[in-house]
């Protein structure tokens, strides 16, 4: 089983789609896309950012009628609520938002403090999975704030056509 994970992205809804958006200082907001299909089936362009990398964009013109959202990636494990960083396969990487959960699932408050705490677990040790949704300023803001993944030992989305699993 494969599984990609999206986290820490900002999205918004274009003709009932969800795609990854950004803002740039002196372009504003737009949407971005790798996908080359749907860049010439929604009129993107390409353009250069700071960094000198090529994005298809295409820029949001009316945000405050445009349906958007920060979102990352959660999990219940031992109880506790941790952020999920990354996954190989089965395995994900996860860390604890707070000393409290990073000395609930068997950190040292040395550890927590001083690196960047952070542990592999299998998902069949995760209890559930989910989508946190946050509001973006000026966007409109009308999707669940929390979005199931995974519970109780079930997938709650399809995997794409190539099988894989993308939260």
């Amino acid at each position: 089983m494969e599984i990609k994970i999206k986290t820490g992205y900002k999205f918004a809804f274009l003709n009932g789609n969800l795609f990854v958006i950004t803002d740039f200082p002196k372009i504003g907001w737009g949407y971005i896309t790798a996908n080359a299909d749907e860049a010439k089936a929604y009129g993107f362009g390409v353009i250069t950012s700071g960094c000198g990398t090529k994005l298809n964009f295409l820029p949001i013109k009316d945000i405050a009628h445009t349906r958007g959202f920060y979102s990352d990636v959660y999990c219940k494990y031992k109880g506790n609520e941790l952020a999920i960083d990354s996954c190989y396969n089965s395995s994900f990487n996860v860390a604890p938002c707070t000393l409290e959960v990073a000395l609930a699932v068997g950190f040292t408050a040395e550890k927590f403090n001083y690196e960047y705490a952070q542990m592999n677990v299998q998902i069949t040790e995760i209890d559930e999975i989910y989508r946190r949704r946050e509001k973006l300023k000026d966007f409109i803001f009308d999707v669940d704030p929390i979005k199931p993944i995974y519970k109780d030992g079930k997938w709650l989305i399809e995997p794409d056509e190539n099988g894989v699993y993308v939260i």
